[in-house]
């Protein structure tokens, strides 16, 4: 046998081999579909525990009331993608609800008062929607949420009958974070006026607040209120908007 046959031989041999592998290879692996998901926009996703990353669900374990707790729930079911911030079109208003959560509601067709909220839109998986749906809080139902390009996706929106004596929070340009963040300030400001601190701790929670207000003033809400929560454990305080914060927990 010649070198340049024998040379084309081992080549063929070669190539069938690979393309037998190959076969084996494919039919041996399970084909596995990705599962479907459904995009749902929740405001306030901030205060129900989570640390906000792309990408990532990290649920924190602190001391929770049971309301808390069933947003925790209701918000993060295993599985479920932070996609992005975005916001809705300028036909919603915003409260806080006993400062506890956040709470959107579509005001009707002819009114003029509507603003745009800020939201978090997750990917939450379609076999978790039941699930989900269950969990709801009272007064917090499922509708569909226009954003700002008008697309429309699923989202938490709040029954009338719960906004009744709660605070309108809407004028913080529809954020709940900047509605977080500059109470934050008048929170330690008021505290620093009685509160019994050494020089030290005065000046640590001077560059806090200082550290808190400068991102605020630049949209950084996260990391505002990340200084500002440090500040306001260190005074003690127990103030409902902070209290489930974990600190350094906001910022992305």
């Amino acid at each position: 046998m010649s070198l340049d046959k024998s040379i084309n031989k081992k080549i063929k041999i070669s190539i069938s081999a690979a393309i037998l592998l190959t076969a084996i290879s494919v039919q041996s692996t399970p084909v596995v579909f990705a599962r479907e998901c459904v995009e749902i926009a929740f405001s306030g996703t901030l205060m129900r525990g989570l640390q906000l990353e792309p990408n990532l669900v990290n649920l924190k374990a602190p001391p929770v009331s049971g309301a808390q707790r069933q947003l925790q729930q209701l918000v993060a079911p295993q599985g479920s993608t932070f996609i992005k911030e975005d916001r809705t079109m300028p036909e919603y208003r915003l409260y806080s609800i006993n400062d506890v959560n956040s709470a959107m509601v579509r005001v009707p067709a002819n009114a003029t008062n509507g603003v745009s909220v800020v939201v978090d839109i997750w990917c939450v998986p379609s076999d978790r929607l039941a699930t989900l749906l269950e969990q709801e809080p009272p007064g917090l139902s499922i509708g569909k949420v226009r954003l700002i390009h008008n697309s429309t996706v699923l989202g938490v929106i709040a029954e009338p009958a719960l906004l009744v004596g709660m605070k309108d929070i809407s004028n913080f340009d529809g954020n709940w974070r900047e509605y977080i963040a500059k109470t934050g300030l008048q929170l330690i400001d008021n505290a620093t006026q009685s509160a019994n601190l050494t020089s030290d701790q005065k000046a640590a929670i001077k560059q806090l607040r200082s550290e808190g207000e400068l991102l605020a003033q630049n949209g950084q809400f996260r990391g505002a209120i990340d200084s500002l929560n440090t500040a306001i454990k260190m005074l003690g305080l127990k103030d409902r908007l902070y209290l489930n914060i974990p600190l350094r927990s906001t910022a992305p």
